[in-house]
């Protein structure tokens, strides 16, 4: 599913009505009886309540006009809060907005010369608000009244259900201008909308649905949209079943640089991750004085020990033995638990120069990537870089908190510019590749929030990419089952609790489920 800005949405629903041809009043129509079927369904008594509809004056206003009449006609007992003028009203919006008169649907129209309090009580008194006050198009701060009855309904106890977008909330970046309406459930109209599932806009949003209101869905590939909702629907567009001659020598080896002393758990998740999700063969590049260690630890993936530093790190001597196994092998993972030692980091850096198969890089791959990304430029090979906010600030030479606000831009310019797939790793990790596409991801839980979940992350992208999807997909493959399994592990049990290797049981099950995707989300 395509995720769109408002300037895009505008964009496509006047392409919808000049060119495509259907009227505005249609997909006015089609947008409120969508949102009434979501309501209903949140709220299955919702036409037996006291429904208060607050409107504004665009055409946000006009679907909440629509929805007036639907559950007027339903048995509803509606009243309609105009905050202006109908004067102010046009359009499709002033059209429904006459209907209601000659349905003798109630309502009122407030005036700010009269008392505040005394005129809420048209809205306090009801079990249910239906906020059509602001929609996408909003782009100056809240002021005023409309400020005022929004702080308002946020103090109310009753359930407020939000048309298009909570009014007051950015629909590009999520922030809330001023102030917003926090809702119950939201009906988005056409496509999802990017200030609705990034934060701070999702936690406004409540549950969410994207009624389909007519607009052709090739119309925003037509217009060069790149931004993708990466969900279970996405995922099996591109996971399919295996062909049953399958074998261990045609599902990809997958070869791993990781770990050191203090630092083997790191290995062994990046190897069991990219066994779990299929990767044929898998083989551990390992200090030798650590081998033990690993041989026990690990019992599919194989081990292979490399000369290592004084500290017992991967040493440079190492090159010449990892570049010849690599070849003909299918992706290099590396960088988790390897160390920032000096010697190792000059490893890390002659292997994203030499090797030439594709590259997973991670934790200290990228420590050793700062200050010196023109390495990732002269690299022949594809290259899949995995930073946490923090390490992407430090090889942007950025802050935590610039990344952290700006991850969709952060991840897109960067990806651009040096011609990697980036994945921005965090709550909706971002997922962006050189040619412009970009996959915010739908699946995990603050239950991730624990030491290993990273490198097991690496392993089940290093494992899809060795299995022949190109960059992009594997990122995004990796991501969203890494997060779904977690999903899978604590869906109603806790929110924490979790231990990266608890995902490994899971995830097959998920894998299962995109193979076999009929339209359900993956549950446990």
């Amino acid at each position: 599913m395509f995720v769109l800005t408002a300037s895009e949405m505008a964009r496509l629903d006047r392409q919808t009505i000049e060119e495509i041809g259907i009227p505005g009043i249609v997909l006015m129509e089609n947008a409120a009886q969508g949102a009434a079927d979501f309501f209903l369904r949140e709220l299955p008594d919702l036409s037996e309540r006291r429904i208060a509809v607050v409107a504004g004056a665009g055409n946000n206003a006009g679907d909440g006009f629509v929805l007036a009449r639907i559950f007027h006609n339903r048995g509803a007992a509606v009243r309609v809060v105009c905050l202006r003028s109908p004067d102010r009203l046009q359009g499709d919006a002033l059209t429904n907005f006459r209907i209601l008169e000659r349905m003798d649907v109630p309502v009122v129209v407030w005036d700010e010369a009269k008392d505040f309090n005394t005129q809420w009580q048209w809205i306090a008194q009801s079990d249910a608000v239906i906020d059509a006050i602001l929609g996408t198009g909003l782009k100056s701060e809240v002021q005023g009244l409309y400020r005022q009855v929004i702080e308002a309904l946020n103090s109310l106890s009753v359930p407020r259900l939000a048309v298009d977008v909570p009014s007051g909330l950015d629909a590009s970046t999520g922030k809330p201008l001023g102030a917003a309406v926090r809702a119950f459930a939201t009906a988005t109209f056409g496509f999802l909308k990017v200030g609705l599932v990034v934060s701070p806009g999702e936690d406004y949003v409540g549950k969410l649905e994207v009624v389909d209101i007519g607009i052709p869905r090739d119309l925003a590939e037509a217009n060069g949209i790149k931004r993708l909702w990466l969900d279970q629907e996405l995922a099996s567009e591109w996971l399919q079943p295996r062909p049953a001659e399958s074998h261990k020598g045609t599902a990809g080896h997958v070869a791993v640089l990781s770990g050191s002393v203090g630092k083997t758990g790191a290995a062994t998740l990046i190897c069991l991750g990219a066994g779990r999700v299929g990767a044929g063969l898998v083989t551990l590049f390992i200090p030798a004085s650590l081998n033990p260690i690993l041989e026990v630890k690990l019992t599919e993936a194989m081990t292979y020990p490399i000369p290592e530093t004084s500290e017992q790190t991967p040493s440079p001597k190492a090159l010449g033995e990892i570049l010849k196994f690599l070849e003909g092998k299918q992706v290099l993972a590396m960088g988790p638990g390897v160390s920032p030692h000096p010697e190792t980091q000059d490893l890390v850096r002659a292997l994203v120069l030499q090797a030439a198969c594709p590259m997973v890089l991670d934790a200290d791959a990228l420590t050793a990537l700062v200050d010196h990304l023109e390495l990732v430029q002269q690299s022949s090979a594809p290259l899949i870089l995995t930073p946490h906010p923090g390490e992407m600030a430090r090889l942007i030479h950025g802050s935590n908190r610039e990344v952290q606000e700006n991850r969709l831009e952060v991840a897109s310019q960067f990806s651009r510019e040096h011609g990697v797939t980036l994945v921005l790793k965090g709550h909706r990790t971002v997922i962006a590749a050189p040619d412009g596409r970009l996959a915010i991801n739908s699946s995990g839980n603050s239950a991730m929030a624990s030491g290993g979940m990273g490198d097991a992350l690496t392993g089940m992208i290093a494992g899809f990419l060795g299995q022949a999807f190109e960059p992009f997909q594997a990122a995004c493959l990796g991501v969203f089952i890494h997060g779904a399994a977690a999903d899978r592990c604590m869906h109603g049990v806790a929110s924490r609790g979790l231990l990266a290797s608890d995902l490994f049981e899971s995830i097959p099950h998920v894998i299962g489920s995109v193979e076999r995707y009929a339209g359900i989300v993956c549950t446990p």
